[in-house]
């Protein structure tokens, strides 16, 4: 996959300084989207299941060509038909990447702390239900990495005896 882009740099006067245009060869093959939705009354946290007897992932999926993944993740979760209730308003500045080199894939996670979250079935999903994060049905290495994101940015939804 190749990038494509223009330096920018921020002066201290605040003026935009549009550097030299770069391309560039990354190592991986895929970007993604992913929304880690926590629940407040219980910080549980909302999984999906799109194989039989296979492990659970998070809600989202591939970014378009020229779509920015805060539009993806959007889309993504109109598309696994899942409405979020009481939904906070500042989700989009709670970001972490991960990347999975199982799939040579790097993925964007956006964290949505919600009062409640409706999925209908779809297509794409077995399942999706809401996991406590005691529960450890995740792709490997996946339950660390979100309770690490939960941890750095909404640490009061932290599960108390789950510090680490």
């Amino acid at each position: 996959m190749k990038a494509s882009f223009n330096e920018t740099f921020i002066a201290e006067s605040g003026e935009v300084i549009i550097g030299e245009h770069k391309s560039i060869e990354l190592p991986f093959g895929r970007v993604s989207a992913r929304a880690i939705i926590v629940r407040q009354e219980d910080s549980a946290i909302l999984g999906t299941l799109h194989r039989k007897n296979g492990k659970y992932a998070l809600p989202g999926g591939a970014i378009d060509n020229n779509e920015s993944a805060k539009d993806a993740i959007a889309r993504e979760l109109q598309e696994e038909n899942i409405s979020l209730i009481g939904s906070d308003e500042t989700w989009h500045n709670r970001i972490s990447v991960s990347f999975y080199s199982g799939y040579k894939e790097l993925a964007v996670w956006y964290l949505f702390v919600v009062e409640d979250a409706e999925a209908k079935p779809c297509e794409e999903n077995i399942e999706t239900k809401w996991i406590s994060q005691e529960e450890d049905v995740w792709y490997p290495l996946l339950r660390e990495k979100i309770l690490l994101a939960i941890k750095t940015y909404t640490p009061e939804l932290r599960k108390q005896g789950m510090q680490r």
